[in-house]
């Protein structure tokens, strides 16, 4: 199974017979068996989504079984959020490969939304602040919580993405947890060969 980097919070996963586009930001052109999106999508919100052709939109709580994968919605606060739970955790399961997408959650998950994770082996997490997402303490802490095989830092300043608050550099997520890895065009990831430590993995943007 293959993760790219789309940029902002958003990444394609790519496994033997499903792909799936996460969170996908202004015009994507990739194409997608699913699209996922962390935020609950409103009527009128959703135009993004035409530019994903033919593909299956999650975009709340629940269990989805799609073309013998598992994608399972847990609720979540968005950090923007003063209560409630506007948002949703994915656990995506690609050819025995779980991957959490944390999408903009406020805060460090509760027991509940551990449980209903399961074991992480690649963990997706925004790291750039600046009261929009998560900032690099607070990715952190979220690592901690889940001990994923791999991490994978998304929506942060990487020169090339206008967002709507400023975002902080990745570096300093990848000092907070201590690493300096060499930016990589995409993760594989082979469910039988998981790392003994939690690996910090730093996609390059597709396409820039």
């Amino acid at each position: 199974m293959d993760i790219t980097y789309l940029g902002a919070g958003s990444v394609k996963l790519v496994g033997k017979n499903l792909t799936v586009v996460c969170d996908p930001a202004g015009e994507v052109k990739a194409k997608a068996d699913v699209v996922t999106w962390s935020a609950h999508v409103s009527e009128g919100e959703g135009e993004v989504y035409r530019t994903l052709p033919g593909a299956m939109l999650i975009d709340s709580p629940g269990e989805y079984e799609v073309k013998g994968s598992m994608i399972a919605g847990v609720p979540a606060r968005l950090h923007m959020d003063e209560s409630g739970h506007r948002g949703s955790v994915y656990s995506i399961e690609i050819d025995g490969v779980n991957v959490v997408v944390a999408g903009n959650i406020a805060g460090k998950l509760d027991e509940d939304q551990i449980e209903n994770l399961g074991q992480v082996d690649v963990l997706v997490v925004p790291v750039g602040g600046g009261g929009l997402t998560l900032d690099a303490e607070g990715a952190a802490a979220v690592v901690a919580q889940l001990e994923p095989g791999y991490v994978v830092p998304v929506h942060y300043d990487d020169g090339i993405t206008t967002y709507a608050v400023p975002q902080a550099s990745v570096e300093l997520f990848l000092k907070e947890m201590g690493v300096s890895p060499e930016p990589e065009s995409k993760l594989r990831v082979n469910p039988k060969e998981a790392p003994a430590e939690t690996q910090v993995v730093l996609l390059t943007r597709a396409g820039a």
